[in-house]
């Protein structure tokens, strides 16, 4: 028998490309289709070079999306608003869930965000959290990963900055949920190989919780930028809409059962461990 074709859309970005590594471990069992829509683009022939296939298309263009679609078994999506806008997040995801419906895929794994469910006014979880119902009006079996805050941003220029405005609304024991973005490809993974284990299943994704001063420790532990100062929660307020997200952290926050998540997956990594696997170090 052929082996199930999966197509990743957005598989030249983090978590689109963290599916396509994690699939790739198996090369035996999946055939990995990437949907770009710059398909001579260096990414794209880096893809290629594994032994994916690379088909052009747009989330946002149903007809684009046919031939990419064309036997496939599963599909994995996210979309980003930075890039596309809010509007634009929207119609990429319904596109692509519809699209997906009408072509007989067998399993569609969106990428969501933690809390989506639980929380309103944040932007960027509003626009997922449409898309998710949406996705489920389709009738698609269907997995929904909702990641935390990415363990990335904590290497990303301006962390300092970045962990001042989490002391702000955290405080010194309030603890932060954080998942490396590598693990979110593996989830993605399990959940096309144990369908029926996963279809129909919404899992928040975590591998660490950590307050500001352990998440600092740590990044100084691991030879990392790590200092910072507490700035004014006044001056979050400034930010308007982008900062409820922040102040959610505090009120409520993330909800991920961790420990039931590495029973699933053990090699799930901790902030340290990611810190170490990116710099090549060994974590202790």
């Amino acid at each position: 028998m052929d082996k199930p074709l999966i197509l990743v859309a957005g598989a030249t970005g983090n978590q689109g490309g963290a599916v396509v590594d994690a699939l790739l471990e198996h090369p035996d069992r999946w055939r990995v289709r990437a949907l770009t829509r710059d398909p001579v683009g260096a990414p794209a022939k880096a893809l290629a070079a594994r032994g994916v296939e690379v088909f052009a298309g747009d989330m946002a263009d149903r007809e684009s999306l046919k031939q990419a679609l064309k036997g496939a078994y599963g599909v994995f999506g996210v979309q980003n608003s930075r890039t596309a806008g809010l509007k634009g997040e929207v119609k990429q995801g319904i596109t692509l869930s519809d699209a997906a419906r009408a072509a007989g895929v067998e399993h569609f794994v969106y990428a969501s965000v933690g809390g989506a469910e639980r929380v309103r006014g944040i932007p960027h979880f509003d626009t997922k959290w449409e898309i998710e119902q949406h996705l489920r009006a389709t009738g698609l079996p269907a997995t929904v990963l909702r990641p935390t805050t990415f363990m990335d941003v904590f290497t990303m220029r301006g962390v300092s900055v970045g962990l001042g405005m989490m002391a702000a609304v955290l405080g010194q024991s309030t603890s932060l949920q954080m998942i490396a973005v590598k693990d979110i490809g593996v989830f993605a993974r399990l959940a096309f190989e144990q369908p029926d284990t996963y279809t129909g299943q919404a899992l928040e994704l975590a591998g660490d919780q950590l307050t500001v001063p352990e998440i600092a420790a740590t990044l100084k532990a691991m030879g990392r930028q790590g200092r910072y100062a507490r700035i004014p929660r006044v001056l979050l307020r400034t930010m308007g809409k982008e900062a409820r997200m922040l102040f959610w952290f505090g009120e409520s926050g993330y909800d991920a059962d961790i420990p039931a998540l590495r029973n699933r997956h053990p090699g799930l990594l901790t902030l340290r461990a990611w810190l170490a696997r990116t710099s090549g170090q060994v974590a202790a």
